[in-house]
């Protein structure tokens, strides 16, 4: 059984498109599967946003923090956009001939690496969840997004909009989106209802705010931007 809980979400939301219970013969862990499809108010899809799964009907403990890397190469943040647990440390790298100055004055936090290359001597906590916007100082093109998260199910859409996971225990889940380029909510909530080896697939239609495309790093042995 696969059942779909809404909650009072206005402008955005999340609709159960279809669930399938699979009869698997030999499987001794029972576990379901979910996929979530973001897309916009045109039907396109929205690809690096941010899907957070929590149960509803157990404990809540927030997850264990990891180390991870967002680096600087030319004259870009690699990745662009990333989703970590809370308490997770991140190291920025400055891989690049020039020196950076990266910073972000978010409210889940605030932070400054003055003008330097190579590795900074430590990394950075990130112990609160929400978005965090980093950019430099110098390069004003350069930007990326960490979405620092509560939740133990987390990842990123891909290009089609597409996040799967699976090896949900059965039950009660809630589901919300983030993005940094939502018109006005930051996230859209919704809760889905999974038995052990279901497989279910869930859209969520969010309204991404229109602005000027960012400039990018001038290519070599080139004046101007791309």
């Amino acid at each position: 059984m696969v059942t779909a809980l809404f909650s009072g979400v206005i402008r955005t939301g999340l609709v159960l498109l279809s669930g399938l219970v699979l009869a698997l013969s030999g499987m001794t862990a029972r576990s379901a599967q979910l996929l979530v499809h973001v897309q916009d108010a045109e039907g396109q899809p929205v690809e690096s946003a941010a899907i957070l799964v929590r149960a509803l009907d157990q404990p809540r403990e927030p997850p264990s923090g990891r180390e991870e890397i967002v680096d600087q190469v030319d004259r870009e943040f690699v990745p662009a956009a990333i989703v970590v647990p809370v308490n997770t440390r991140i190291l920025f790298p400055n891989n690049d001939d020039i020196r950076h100055h990266v910073y972000s004055f978010s409210e889940a936090k605030s932070f400054e690496l003055p003008l330097y290359t190579g590795r900074p001597a430590r990394p950075i906590e990130f112990p609160n969840p929400g978005i965090v916007a980093i950019a430099c100082n110098i390069h004003d093109w350069m930007l990326a997004h960490i979405y620092v998260v509560d939740a133990p199910w987390h990842g990123l859409t891909d290009d089609e909009g597409v996040w799967r996971v699976s090896g949900l225990p059965a039950g009660r889940y809630g589901v919300e989106v983030w993005h940094h380029g939502l018109a006005e909510e930051q996230q859209a909530v919704g809760e889905i209802e999974l038995d052990a080896d279901a497989s279910a697939e869930m859209e969520a239609t969010v309204e991404v705010a229109i602005g000027p495309s960012p400039r990018r790093a001038p290519r070599p042995g080139r004046r101007g931007y791309r």
